[in-house]
This record gives structure tokens, sequence and C-alpha cells, in this order.
């Protein structure tokens, strides 16, 4: 669990002088009991001289630390610093300054080079109960305020000040004990009797096992008992314990809202992008081309400055921090039009003072290929099929007519005999193993830090060398990034500089689907170890065609790679001029440079018959290049105040300005005519592609934004949240270029009521909070110009010398981002001395204004433009319960179980004339897949297809329901109906987290069910198999052969093509071991101290390692899933 040193409510903002002492208190802490004097040697002899004898307390002080270099620690609601004091001489021992100023109402005291001031705490003869006096910080040295203090068995009790200060001023007994007790921190007990008189000092500590204590937003940080919104954080353990691939697939493993889409043909591809939604989907799929990126994915927000998708897949998990996910209103309004989809926040490490430390993770990656969802035909049992589907009968004669004739029949028996030889000889080749391989990676980081109060560094330098199951395919990735920082006064300097190098590498295998289509009675290799590139003859009725080794793209010069370089530069400047106030201003600069090539020469098997055409002979080979490039500058200036008036109320404002101009462009074209494998280079092209030209596309956004937050709370009892953004973009239409986004949330933190003190004082409740908000967000991730109109140039003719130009682009001046209105009701809760700890989200949110096509007559030119028609609701809940089995802090061990659900309904509550044509369109264009439709009250991830009632055991055929209920044999398109819908009913994560004297297991598992699928395997590869290729070897299993048979397959003879049917509609059910992590910390061991390490770690992974699902189909057709073993060290010094 890391801090923030700036937690906005309770940062201590004063003078250097204090400041500089808050980073010493824990020394101070320790020395001060082992020194019970009021002078040391230093101070009885040390003198300060003047430059005059009037001066204020304040000046008196910062002339002692100037010459003197002590830190003077003191309270400013106890001693007033502009009273003016007159010194009786210029020099003045340091003593006698102390006690002329101080009076005889303070007291102090030297502990090394720092002055401690304090009230005098004799009690007055006639006081019946004692006086206890104290102070409390956390281990960074920083004052707490709002810790409860309580004295054990009473109700008496009281809560720190601002400045970490608590009074009792009079208990009733001469002897007792007091608890401390904070979110986020274990409790402490202190006994005291009746001869107690010095100040105590309490430092708390943290515990990871409680829950988060703030919230960091992006823009500013949180307590968390006192914030409305719904917002998840995890540390930077809980997200390292979960996994090591990147910390989107961690995110993954611990909320199940976070969700990744498994894609069946990706698989485990390094180089695919994700898609993401957090509470299901808020717009509709991109189906022409509308949006910039996937409309769904939620903004991601790094160190303060929004980032793309790429950089956070990334980014090194190493220098991770802190993950905050914003999921309401209340938690992610002062995003505005950007935050729609939900925020996540990303905080990376700081540089932390000290000695030079030096850190370095070393990680070696193994993939295996995972290929338990394929059973496929052995050679002999695939020939077989071939033979009983008749493949090889040319000539039929069933007694009423005859088909083909004899002679043709010789010639494909002599191919059936010819494959049957080569299957005898023992050919029965494993194409599928022949792309793949185990993936052996690596990844290096390093990090080194530094410094003091004043000036601290850091320098982080990482390598990470993702090597894909499939041969040839990789993900290099090459970062670094120093970040300085320099406090002066109440100013606070930092500056991070960043760079990262990407390369990501496709297989020149190509499509793993090639090899799983292969037939096994193929050899691929000849007796000379040589790749064939011709394996044989389909067969067909008026011309046979060749059989291609896939393999044989392997074997020449290819490229098919893309790659970037990235900087980012952030500047940050803090003003902290007064106690409560903090001024904050950020400077964000971003650079990227994007290339892309993908060489076939001209022996590619993608020109295969060209040499047979004159005019293509010499166009073949192809070169597609693409570049890029964008720049990004964004910038904003924060405002925060907070102040606690009396003991019960907690104020926190924050107001803000910012700036975004981002610009990208791209260029992309194609050439041809590379005659040799060895000519990969843009220079041998003979020419550009025929008919083609390059194609190109530039983009210009830039949006302002004001916004303002406000928090309140009463006693900690009562807590009141608002915030309020104004937003304006270029992106917007001319009438609608400002938005207004805003959000309320309101709190009840029921564990601080007094009716509820006889559960919190025996331990039973720790927390019990109700909390609920609602309010407005938005999105604008689509093209740069939909509103404007946009225009192109004929470039093939002119007139009279001049090149024309046409509207390329409807205009719509009152386009607007899309609006979601977000509620949420949440209780979180701890019982059992927080043993038990949980939290409960109901939520509806409903997305409106959705940008979509409008069909208009073609008269005008055009058949569509852009429009804000659609609206989609999502309702869900979320649940989450850990709970602390077993703990022992002497062995530093315990054991937490967790489990974790979420359930989201989609639902299209209004769609635009466009969507309806598309979805006739779809209706007539259908296939052996079900189509997508958007049809209004229902789900966007319903699977459309036409009801079974099965094969008919009397003749074999499919036997369908139509939509009025009656039965059919013939598919028809307008019986569609809603046969199941691929999104969960319910869907999460659980595990257990175990650690004793340094051993650390955790696992964690993934689960989903009351979804469906269409099983898509049993359609391509059983019942309409194309015997072509090679078929799952269910295809022998349940198919109907005479009248009676009881079958879930038509026969193997009937070649009609199966459309979308029920039949295939399958229940989804999963249960995935996603993660088990097992680490030993040999720090423990004391030859491993004696050497100077800090940390030695050592750790094994497992990703995705085990897996029951209901529905047996094919993942990973165009590249395999792997499983993932990883081994790391970590080390520090």
């Amino acid at each position: 669990m890391e801090k923030n040193e700036d937690v906005g409510l309770f940062y201590w903002k004063s003078r250097i002088k204090k400041m500089l002492l808050l980073m010493k208190l824990i020394c101070f802490w320790i020395l001060v009991g082992l020194m019970q004097v009021h002078a040391t040697a230093y101070g009885q002899a040390e003198s300060v001289a003047f430059e005059k004898k009037s001066l204020t307390i304040d000046q008196v002080f910062s002339t002692i630390t100037t010459q003197l270099k002590y830190d003077i620690f003191y309270s400013d609601d106890e001693i007033d610093v502009a009273k003016v004091v007159r010194l009786p001489n210029l020099t003045v021992n340091v003593e006698d300054v102390l006690r002329l100023v101080l009076g005889e109402h303070f007291t102090y005291q030297f502990v090394g080079k720092t002055i401690v001031i304090a009230p005098k705490t004799e009690i007055p003869q006639n006081q019946k109960g004692l006086q206890l006096r104290g102070f409390v910080s956390d281990t960074k040295k920083q004052p707490m305020p709002g810790v409860t203090v309580k004295l054990v068995g009473t109700s008496i009790g009281t809560a720190t000040n601002m400045d970490g200060w608590f009074q009792l001023p009079d208990i009733p007994a001469n002897a007792g004990t007091l608890e401390f007790s904070f979110v986020g921190y274990k409790s402490q007990k202190v006994d005291f009797t009746a001869n107690t008189r010095d100040t105590l000092r309490i430092v708390m500590e943290e515990d990871v096992t409680e829950v988060d204590e703030v919230v960091v937003t992006g823009m500013f940080t949180r307590k968390a008992n006192s914030f409305t919104g719904a917002a998840q954080s995890f540390s930077r353990e809980e997200i390292r314990r979960v996994g090591n691939t990147n910390v989107l697939q961690s995110i993954k493993n611990l909320d199940p809202s976070f969700r990744i889409a498994e894609s069946l043909a990706n698989g485990s591809n390094p180089n695919q992008q994700y898609e993401i939604t957090m509470r299901g989907q808020s717009g509709f799929p991109d189906l022409k081309g509308e949006y910039s990126s996937n409309p769904n994915n939620p903004l991601f927000i790094v160190d303060g400055f929004e980032q793309s998708l790429t950089y956070v897949m990334d980014m090194d998990m190493n220098r991770v921090a802190s993950v905050t996910l914003l999921k309401d209103a209340a938690a992610k309004a002062i995003y505005g039009s950007k935050a729609a989809n939900g925020v996540v926040v990303i905080e990376t490490l700081q540089p932390e003072k000290g000695k030079l430390r030096v850190s370095y993770t070393g990680t070696m990656n193994v993939q295996l290929p995972d290929l338990t969802s394929y059973d496929l035909c052995n050679a002999a049992e695939k020939l077989e099929v071939e033979f009983n589907a008749g493949k090889y009968t040319y000539f039929r004669d069933n007694g009423s007519s005859i088909w083909g004739n004899p002679v043709e029949q010789y010639s494909w028996d002599q191919v059936y005999n010819g494959l049957m030889k080569e299957v005898i000889a023992g050919v029965n080749t494993d194409w599928k193993s022949i792309p793949l391989r185990n993936g052996i990676g690596q990844k290096h980081a390093i990090y080194l830090e530094g410094g003091d109060d004043f000036f601290r560094y850091g320098l982080d330098v990482s390598y990470n060398n993702v090597v894909g199951v499939m041969k040839g395919s990789n993900r290099n990735t090459f970062s670094g990034g120093v970040t300085l920082s320099y406090r002066y006064n109440n100013i606070m300097l930092k500056n991070s500089f960043s760079v990262t190098y990407n390369k990501g590498e496709n297989s020149p295998y190509g499509s793993f689907s090639e090899y799983t289509s292969m037939n096994p009675y193929y050899r691929c290799w000849d007796d000379d170890g040589n790749v064939i590139k011709i394996l044989g003859e389909r067969l067909g009725t008026y011309q046979n065609t060749n059989v291609y080794n896939p393999v044989w793209n392997a074997t020449i010069n290819t490229k098919d790679f893309s790659e970037y370089t990235q900087f980012v530069n952030n500047f940050y400047v803090e003003w902290t001029p007064a106690r409560g106030f903090k001024f904050t201003g950020r400077v964000s600069l971003n650079k990227s440079d994007t290339g892309s090539e993908i060489f076939h020469p001209a022996s590619h098997t993608d020109f295969i018959g060209w040499e047979e055409d004159e005019e293509k002979i010499y166009r073949r080979g192809s070169y597609i290049y693409g570049d890029g490039k964008s720049f990004a500058v964004s910038a904003d200036v924060l405002a925060n105040y907070s102040v606690q008036l009396g003991e019960r109320h907690m104020i926190f404002a924050n107001v803000g300005w910012s700036l975004n101009n981002s610009t990208s462009e791209s260029v992309t074209f194609k050439a041809e005519g590379f005659s040799n494998d060895k000519l990969d280079n843009l220079a041998f092209a003979r020419q550009y592609y025929k008919d083609g030209r390059p194609s190109a596309s530039e983009s210009t956004t830039r949006d302002i934004g004001f916004v303002g937050a406000a928090n309140y709370s009463y006693d900690n009892r009562y807590l009141f949240d608002a915030s309020f953004r104004l937003s304006g973009s270029s992106q917007f239409g001319s009438d609608n270029r400002w938005g207004t986004f805003w959000s309320l949330g309101l709190g009840w933190n029921l564990h601080q009521e007094k009716f509820f003190h006889s559960l919190t004082d025996s331990g039973i409740l720790s927390q019990l909070k109700l909390r609920g908000s609602l309010g407005y967000t938005g999105s604008q991730n689509f093209n740069s110009y939909q509103s404007i109109a946009t225009y192109s140039y004929y470039t093939s003719s002119a007139y009279n010398g001049n090149i024309g130009a046409v509207l390329a682009g409807m205009p719509n001046s009152r386009l607007k981002w899309q609006r979601k209105y977000d509620r949420n009701f949440g209780v979180d809760f701890g019982v059992f001395n927080g043993r038990l700890q949980g939290r409960f989200d109901y939520y509806s949110t409903v997305t409106d204004d959705l940008l979509t096509d409008v069909t208009i007559p073609s008269s005008t030119g055009f058949t569509s433009y852009k429009e804000n028609l659609g609206k989609v609701e999502n309702i869900g809940y979320e649940i989450s319960l850990k709970y602390r089995v077993w703990q022992e802090q002497s062995k530093d061990a315990f054991l937490n179980i967790f489990v974790a659900a979420s359930h989201n309904k989609n639902t299209i509550k209004q769609i635009s004339n466009f969507l309806q044509t598309y979805n006739d369109t779809q209706t007539s264009s259908v296939s052996n897949k079900p189509i997508t439709r958007y049809e209004e009250g229902q789900s966007m991830s319903a699977i459309w297809a036409v009801k079974s009632m099965g094969i008919d055991p009397a003749c074999g055929d499919e036997l369908f329901i139509t939509s009025e209920g009656t039965r059919t044999y013939e598919w028809d398109s307008d019986n569609l109906q809603i046969c199941g819908d691929t999104e969960p009913t319910l869907q999460g994560n659980l595990g257990f987290n175990f650690d004793y004297k340094g051993i650390s297991l955790n696992v964690t598992a993934r689960y989903q069910f009351g979804g469906q699928v269409y099983n898509q395997t049993l359609v391509d590869k059983v019942e309409n198999a194309n015997l072509e290729n090679n078929v799952d070897r269910r295809i022998f299993s349940d198919r109907w052969v005479k009248k009676g048979d009881v079958s879930l397959y038509k026969n193997i003879k009937n070649e009609e093509t199966t459309q979308a049917t029920s039949r295939f509609v399958e229940d989804d059910d999963q249960f995935v071991i996603s993660s088990l992590n097992l680490s030993y910390e040999l720090t423990r061991i004391e030859a491993i101290k004696r050497i100077g390490m800090e940390r030695l770690r050592l750790s094994f992974d497992m990703t995705d390692f085990g897996r029951m699902q209901s529905v047996k189909i094919e993942r990973g057709t165009s590249y395999p899933f792997a499983r993932t073993f990883s081994f790391s060290l970590q080390v520090m010094f």
C-alpha cells in the first residue's frame, strides 16, 4: 500500500521549517525517549547573533535555524509567531533566547539537532483527572489528522487535529490504555499511568490488509472514508500478486468489472490490441469508422496525464505504485466529456530520499502453446471421412440416374490410392505443431533513486522481450526515464522524462488457421528436408487445383512488423503558500512516431498463378509501408484548499483549468513488383500498386476545461461531494462547442454513530458506510472532423487547368458529445475487527446521444450523415469480500481469502434509422454464423438465430420453429430470434493470499456462468465441414444415417449449408485458474542483510494454466492461446 505525501485534506502545509522537520520525525521519536532532558551540551554552549533586538518570534526561529542548523518543531495553533519580542543583546545564548521567547507556558527540548517546543502539561492542584497530550504521525513523518483516540473501556475519546495533535483534558482514571485507530493503519494501544507527564508520540504503521485509505483521482488525493464515489484502488503489491504480464491483465484478475474481451481468434498474440470495458458497453461498435478508437475503452490517466492504451500495455509493471478505477459519476465527472467509459488512474513510483538505492528485477518468461481445445483427425481418420462422404466418387449409378463417367472415376481412384499409400507408409503430419514453439522471453528493469529533503532523483531503464508461441512473433519494448524533484521553501518542482521504443513482429508463418486446416496425410518436407511447395491436388468437377504448403512462406524473406517511439515529458510545480492551500501546475509533452512494413516477394503464395498472366508476372511482390507521427500538449492549473473547522467540520475544495492540443498524421502506400525476396527495399519496387495511390490522414483536436470539486465532512459521519466540469472541444459542432458535466454524492459513516459504539468498541463492527451518487459524464472519442464539412480534390481530371473539389463529408453543427447518466448506490463494511471486509455497488447508467449514422436520400450525394441518436442502458451490481482467516504478526504471517462478482445487463433503448437499415442488410446477408443486430429493447450482445427442434429422425433434415411458433423444414431469416447472449449472468474472481516468514503464495481464479456462445467449431468442422480441410473428430459421432436415428448432426453427405440455428448455441460456463504466484523473501536471512542487501526476492508465476469450460470450442484459431510460466529475481541494495 503506497502513500501519497500530498494527501489532499491532510497534508501539513506550513513553513519550510516544519516541512523539513516532518521528514525527520521518526528519528526524533526514537531519540526523545532516550534523552529526557531540557537541553544538551550543544544548546548550553551555542549562541546566536541577531541583526536587531526587536524581532518577531518567527524571525527568531528563522535565525536559529539558519545559524545553528536546528530544526524547530512547534504548532502554529499554540504559538503566535507574529508576536514581537525584544532581545537584551544582539548575541544571545540559544537557551536564553528560547526562555525569553516562550515564557513560562512552554517547554523545550534539544534532541540532536532538533528543538521541540510544547506547552507545559502541569496539572493544577484542583484538577480531578489526568491530562494527556500527544502527537500522531505516519512512518513518513507526516502528521495524521483525524486519528481516533479512545480511552479503552469508556466512551471518552477525541480525534487528532490538522497538525496531528490531540488532547484529553480530564481523564477520570490514574491508569489506563489509549487506543489509536485510523482506516488503512494498524491500530495501536498505549498504556499510561498517573506519572505520565510527557507528550505521547505515536507512529502509525500501514496495514496492507485494511481497506485502501486514500483515493487517487489523478487530479487530487482524497481520504477514502470521506469519499462518496465508487472507486477501487489497488496497491503495487496487490497488482504484483496476481500476475506479471502487464498491469492491465493484473487489473482484470482483481476487479471483475474491468473486462478484457477474450479473442477466440487472436489468442495470446503479443501484438494484439485489447478491447476493454468497465461496467458494460456504453456505445455501439464501430460500424463505419466513426470512432478514433474502440468506443468502449476507458480513459487512462498516468501520473495525472492522459495516455493511450498501447502506452499502458507496454509500461514497466515495476514502476507502477498504485491503480485506481473510477467507476461512477462522483469519482470520474472531473474528467467530463472523456470519462463515460470509466477512468483508470495509474500512479508510478516517485524517488525517495536517502543514499543511492539500486533496484533490479529480472524475469524469464516461458510461453507454452495451449492446444487442448483442438481435437483434429489424424491421417487415417481424415481419409476415412472423405471416403464416407463420397469425395472420391465421380461416377454414381443409383439405379435411377447416372452422374459422371467411369473414365474420370479412374483418375479419382488414383488420387485416393496415392493418399492411402502415404497413410499406410505412416505419414501423419502434425501441421498445427509446425509453426509453434515454446517462447522464452525476458524482462529486465533497473531503478536508481536517492536524494535528500531538498533534491531527489530517479533513473529507470527496462527491457521487455515477449516471445510469442508462433515462430517469429515477438514484441520488444525498451524504455528509460529520469525523474528529478527539488523543493525550496514552500515550492516543489518536479520533471519526469521518459522514452519508449517498441517493435512488434508478426509470424512469417501466417495465420494458425492455415495449419489446423491442413490434411495430415500430406508431407511437409521431402526426403532431403526441403519444404515441399506443392503438396498435391484438390479434386474438382471440371479442374483440379494445387494444394500449397503454408510453411513455404516462412522459408523466404518477408517482413511484417510495426514499431513506435514515444517521448513523454511531464513537468510539475507545487506551491503551498499557507496552511490548507496548495496550487499545482502541470505541463505534458507527448511525441510519438509510428511505422509499419509488410513485404511479400514474388515467390510468396499470395501471387500463385500470377506467372501465367503476361501483365501480372511483373507485378508480383508487394510492399505496404506506413508512417505516422503525433504530438500532444496538455497543461492544467489546480488550486486545492482544505480546512478543519473545530473538531467536526472538514472542507476540501478544488478548482482547475486544463488545456489540450493534439495533432496526428499518417500516410500509407503500397508498391508492387519485387521479383526476388532479397530485394526487400522500396527502392526496388517496379511501381505503385496498379490503380492505387497513397492514402493519408490528418487530425487536430483541441479542448479546454474548467473543473470544480468540493467535499464536506461533518464529524466524519455525514459526507457530501459535488463536482462540475465545463468542457469545450473542437470535435463538437459549432452549435454545441461546450458541454457541462456534474456529479453529486452523499455518504454516511454509520460506524461513527453513537448508537453503534457498542459494536465498534467490541470489535464486531469496524466500518459501515453508505454512499450514493448521480451525475453526467461524456464521451468524445470519435474522429476529429465529424461535425464539419470535409472536401476532397479530383486528382484524376481538371477543368480549364484547375482541379476541382467535392464535398466528402456532410457537416452537422449540432453534433455533440455522448452523454452518460450514472447512478450508483454502495455499501462498504468491515466486521470482526476488520477481519471481514466487503463492498457492494448497484449501478444504473444510460448513455444518450450516441454517435450514429442517419440515412438520407441518395439524391443529396450522400447516403448518411453523423447524428447524436441512440440510447443504451446498463444495469448491474458488484460485490467483493475479503476475509482474514489467520494472522500472526510476530511471524509476518497471514491468510486472506477473497471473492468478487459482477453482473451487468445491457439494453438498447433507441436506435437510428441507419441501424434499422443495417439490421435489414444483416438479415439479408446471413451466412453460417449468427448475425449482429441492434434492436430496441434487446442486448447488444444477443445471439440471433432461428430456433431449432433438432434433426428430424424421420428424414434427417433440421426442423425449425418460426417466429409464430409453427414448425417448418425451411430456414428463413424472417424467423431470426434471440437464442442466447454472450454476456454472462455473473462473472468474477476468487482466490487467497498466504504469507509465512517471507514465503508468499497467491492464487487467483476467474469464473463466469449464465452466458452463451455460438459453437462455430461444430458448424465449420463438423456439420458444414469443408472436406478439403482437416476436421474435428466429432464428425464421426451423432450423424444421421438412416431413418429413426436420433442425432445431433445432419448426414455427412448432406452438402446443404447450415445457417444460424439455435442448435449450436451452448452455455459458456468457465472456471480459469488465472494466476499463481509463489515467492520467497530472502532478506530475512542474516547473511543477506550482512552483505548490505535491502531486498532479495525470488518469485515463480503461472498464468492461465488451468481451465474448465462447459463448451468445447476451438480457441486461438488465428493465433494460439498460451500458458505462461515466469521466474523472477528482485534485488535492492
